[in-house]
């Protein structure tokens, strides 16, 4: 077990903290023996992969761990000096959103849809005492300190009605209503692309400054962990095997998984494209309307046999609704889609069949993707029912056990359901799926988004031998700038329905020639403090 740092006056100190989970396979011990503190006006980050212990940690400073199945067996959690864990119900709940409070993953979530922002804002006051009409204004006044435009007019306006971005910066007002002393941000930004992301960062920075809070980051994205901490806490399988300040544990991790986690994967990303080139899909002139709003505008790029096209950009500009309508899922206004000649707006019958087996989809979220009460082999051959021609019944599960084979997965999951498998072990399953009908293009949307460092790093490595093996074609659409840059052979720039710039990945991140895209570039978060703090001020974001 790590020393704990000597510092005075720590906010929060855990020591020697056990947690166990008992599941039906017996006792599991989620959190091992780990101590920690965090100090006055201090950034800590919890870094690890799925599974290692980071938000069962920070569930249990808030009294969040759903016990049972959990109990935690040992050790304390002081905040202030005084144990939370012994300290008597009521003034504990006092002390949550008062001296700790906490920003959760995803706000749309953890926000009540059937009310207003401002009154859910407002209520977090009214439980620690405030009168209406003083909580009213003071959840107006947070909602002008997180960036929240015309807040008079989105007081009474509901989640759904709010971007990404917007709903993190309300759950950020509603945990900084009482001006706590600790803020617990567990994946704040992972679903949210580069801008927004580096904005809720400078956000945090901001109020830090203003408030003297500490804050504790739970994240997987050590680029976020460069940005915002002081210090870093590495977790593995409920252990904590390193710690110390970030410059130092960035520049000489000392533990093998620290390494492991900084590996730079490029190489493991990098394959060539078939020779041939032959083209499969020519996009010309797309344009999309929703009503009166433009939402692509004049888009036209192509896709050869066995390339990568990464499309980049912020929420909003238009890359999923060009995935959705190479997919068939809606209808352009105009321009036209070409696979293999042939204008797929056209196509009928067998043709169209045929366009709907050779161009594939893997989503964002595959727990959503998948059906929860299929087992794996009904989710696989559902494709072969409807399209029995493919191949017959009495080798379906021959095929099955291949594609699990091949996605890295074994045999015997084919009985298992969606439920019964990791994140990075549905999105397996998904693509397996997508292989089922041997296409020739897969549009992966975020399809690595949701997923620790380590998890997204084996899917695309995965994707990439598939690429070798298969020949297959990506369309691949993400957030992530660096992940873009390693993976893909070209990449296109959308902003607001335009493609802004586009051309060799090499080419677009070496010299970008859009201002947009610079600053794109600038917004994306490296695992180099040094290098982020440069990049911070050039943003002037803080």
């Amino acid at each position: 077990m790590p020393p704990m740092l000597k510092q005075n006056a720590p906010v929060l100190e855990i020591e020697n903290l056990v947690i166990d989970f008992q599941t039906p396979t017996g006792l599991f011990q989620a959190v091992r023996d780990i101590s920690f503190r965090v100090d006055s006006n201090e950034s800590v980050a919890i870094i690890g992969e799925s599974g290692s212990g980071k938000s069962v940690t920070a569930n249990a400073v808030l009294g969040l761990l759903d016990c049972p199945p959990g109990r935690i067996k040992s050790g304390d959690i002081r905040f202030r000096g005084k144990s939370l864990l012994s300290m008597p119900l009521r003034e504990r709940r006092d002390l949550y959103g008062r001296g700790i409070a906490m920003v959760f993953q995803d706000p749309l979530t953890h926000l009540n849809p059937v009310y207003p922002v401002g009154w859910q804002i407002a209520e977090v006051c009214r439980i620690h005492g405030m009168p209406r009409r003083e909580a009213n204004e003071h959840a107006l006044e947070l909602m002008v300190r997180v960036g929240i435009v015309d807040p008079h007019k989105r007081f009474s306006a509901y989640p759904h009605q709010f971007s990404g971005g917007q709903r993190q910066r309300i759950m950020i007002a509603m945990a900084m209503a009482m001006q706590p002393d600790l803020l617990i941000a567990d994946e704040p930004t992972t679903a949210l692309d580069v801008t927004v992301q580096a904005r809720i960062l400078a956000l945090l920075r901001r109020l830090q400054s203003e408030t003297g809070m500490s804050l504790l980051m739970i994240t997987h994205d050590l680029g976020v962990a460069a940005d915002i901490a002081d210090r870093v806490l590495v977790m593995q399988k409920g252990v904590l095997v390193e710690h110390g300040p970030v410059e130092s544990v960035f520049r000489s991790p000392q533990h093998p998984y620290t390494r492991q986690l900084l590996t730079d994967r490029s190489e493991e990303y990098r394959s060539k494209k078939h020779e041939d080139g032959e083209m499969l899909l020519e996009i010309s002139n797309l344009d999309i309307h929703y009503g009166a709003h433009h939402a692509v505008k004049d888009v036209g790029f192509t896709v050869a046999r066995g390339e990568i096209v990464g499309i980049v950009g912020e929420s909003g500009s238009g890359k999923s609704t060009v995935a959705s309508t190479i997919l068939k899922l809606r209808e352009p206004s105009s321009g036209s889609i070409l696979y293999r000649g042939k204008n797929i707006q056209s196509l009928s019958g067998l043709d169209l069949r045929g366009y709907k087996r050779a161009v594939q989809a893997v989503f964002q979220d595959p727990y959503s993707s998948l059906n929860p009460r299929m087992n794996v082999f009904r989710i696989l051959s559902e494709a072969w029912t409807l399209h029995p021609d493919v191949l017959p019944r009495e080798k379906w599960r021959a095929r099955a056990e291949e594609l699990m084979e091949m996605v890295g997965l074994n045999a015997s999951d084919l009985e298992k359901f969606p439920g019964e498998f990791s994140g990075g072990q549905r999105q397996r399953i998904a693509i397996a799926r997508a292989l089922t009908l041997n296409p020739e293009v897969v549009v992966c949307d975020e399809a690595v988004s949701a997923l620790d460092m380590t998890i997204q790093a084996q899917i695309i490595t995965l994707l990439t031998r598939l690429r070798r093996e298969l020949g297959l074609a990506y369309v691949f659409i993400a957030h992530d700038l660096t992940l873009v840059e390693k993976f893909a052979d070209r990449v296109l720039v959308m902003k607001s329905g335009e493609i802004v710039e586009q051309g060799a990945t090499a080419d677009v991140f070496g010299a970008p020639k859009d201002d947009y895209t610079r600053r794109l570039i600038a917004a994306s978060p490296v695992a180099d403090p040094k290098l982020q703090a440069e990049r911070r001020r050039t943003l002037q974001l803080a």
